[in-house]
């Protein structure tokens, strides 16, 4: 599993989007991507060894909570699921097909809003509201030659890279969008990305084009703040985990 490529998303410098092109000939339904993606999940929680417990169980009505909060002004009306994954090196979230979102207790681990985490869950919403998720999963069937009918049959990994440079963007924007419909502030989503720019600066090996690539995402949350007519909260809402 290549859940370690991760880790380091916020870091990566741009790229071009990656894999081939989709395979027009494949149709997937709503219905069709919300099956698949519930199977998805299944092997990510079988991956990763995740079981219940009394406290990951109120940590995901958390997580649910406020991610319902920020799903409400998707384009997409799926049934977005969200997930609490209790590895304290997954430092990120990740977004499946059909809507089924994890949370890594490592970014928890650096956020100490409830807007941060907010920014966090409308990016991942957004890989799945703009089709990046779907139009992945009809790449990977695809190439494994498999039909939509027989898609339970996937694993999770094709699913755990990043989108590329212009999706990632488009992410970000999206979802600090669809945060502040909810009544967040974008300034969590600003404050995050600068904490991962200091972690990067003490990681020996980070790029100086990784740094660039993540002023340029904070700068691209600023002006989509700047540029919109939503309500500007004063203050952020602290972090409320259970």
């Amino acid at each position: 599993m290549k859940l370690c490529l991760l880790v380091p998303l916020l870091l990566l410098p741009p790229l071009s989007n990656p894999g081939s092109p989709v395979d027009s000939k494949i149709e997937v339904t709503d219905a069709d991507e919300i099956r698949i993606g519930y199977a998805l999940a299944k092997d990510f929680e079988q991956e990763e060894g995740m079981a219940p417990t009394p406290q990951s169980i109120k940590l995901d009505a958390y997580l649910q909570s406020v991610g319902d909060k920020v799903a409400v002004n998707a384009r997409r009306k799926l049934p977005y699921r969200f997930h609490f994954d209790p590895s304290p090196g997954f430092r990120s979230a990740v977004g499946l097909p059909g809507g089924q979102i994890y949370v890594g207790a490592g970014i928890l681990a650096y956020s100490d809003t409830e807007d941060q985490l907010a920014v966090v869950l409308g990016h991942e919403i957004e890989h799945v509201d703009l089709n990046q998720c779907r139009e992945r999963l009809i790449k990977v069937l695809g190439e494994q030659h498999l039909s939509v009918k027989d898609g339970e049959k996937l694993k999770v990994d094709p699913f755990l890279d990043g989108y590329g440079h212009d999706n990632e963007f488009a992410a970000d924007r999206e979802g600090v969008i669809l945060a502040m419909k909810a009544g967040y502030s974008a300034e969590g989503g600003v404050r995050l990305l600068q904490t991962f720019i200091t972690l990067g600066e003490q990681m020996p090996n980070t790029s100086s084009e990784a740094k660039a690539n993540l002023e340029a995402r904070i700068a691209q949350i600023l002006a989509v703040r700047d540029g919109s007519d939503l309500p500007k909260p004063a203050k952020e809402k602290p972090l409320a985990l259970p």
